[in-house]
């Protein structure tokens, strides 16, 4: 009589896998996110302090790093983390509809709230936002006059921003970010075991703080812009 072993899966094959994996990179990601908001909120302290910082980040760490490689390192990581995340979030979405091979009968979206029906199209709204970021302060293909104010960020943000068609962009972006942040952020809580029903208020009021703060922190550099509060 012959017995057949099989081979046990690996972590990153089990569904708790992928969603500690995506939880993680999720993580990553967020703190990069409270990072850059806290860095960006230095132009309320005036241009000169932000043009500093700017300039800090790429020169800050030299030596060891050689000049700008500690700001690549963090754009690799967050990349990579970014990567990571899409990724199983687009095989945890096709294994959920696989498992879901008949249609239901009736939706019900009682339990459901407007941040998780909109998760994955404001996860693709994010992820375009990111393009359009980079295309505007990084590449330089959208802000008016990029290489006129290369080496002064301060006074790019600044023209970018008095466009009222950028703010309302930069807006409907941010909204997009807040929503996913929300469902994120008390997610997570589920996927490393800790959210229970004890728990579950303070963890989706967690959320909220967290998602408001980011959504509040992000826009008040296009509103003191286009106010005049910052010019």
């Amino acid at each position: 009589m012959t017995t057949t072993m099989t081979a046990e899966p690996s972590l990153l094959q089990t569904t708790i896998g992928k969603k500690v994996a995506m939880a993680s990179s999720g993580v990553i990601l967020m703190l990069w996110l409270w990072a850059h908001m806290l860095g960006n909120l230095k132009l309320w302290l005036g241009n000169g302090i932000y043009n500093n910082y700017a300039h800090w980040l790429r020169a800050g760490f030299d030596p060891p790093f050689p000049y700008a490689w500690f700001l690549d390192i963090i754009r690799a990581v967050t990349l990579i983390a970014l990567a990571v995340h899409l990724y199983f979030a687009v095989v945890l979405s096709i294994r959920s509809k696989r498992a879901r091979r008949a249609g239901y009968q009736r939706t019900e979206r009682v339990q459901a709230n407007v941040a998780s029906m909109t998760m994955r199209w404001g996860g693709l709204t994010i992820l375009l936002f990111v393009i359009f970021h980079l295309a505007m302060f990084t590449w330089g293909w959208i802000t008016p006059g990029f290489r006129y104010y290369f080496g002064h960020p301060a006074q790019m943000v600044v023209g970018a921003f008095q466009l009222w068609w950028m703010v309302v962009i930069y807006a409907a972006a941010l909204i997009a970010l807040a929503l996913h942040i929300y469902h994120a952020s008390w997610s997570m809580f589920q996927t490393f075991g800790v959210n229970n029903r004890r728990w579950n208020t303070a963890v989706r009021r967690f959320a909220a703080v967290n998602a408001a703060a980011l959504f509040i922190g992000f826009m008040s550099l296009p509103l003191g812009v286009i106010s005049g509060a910052i010019h």
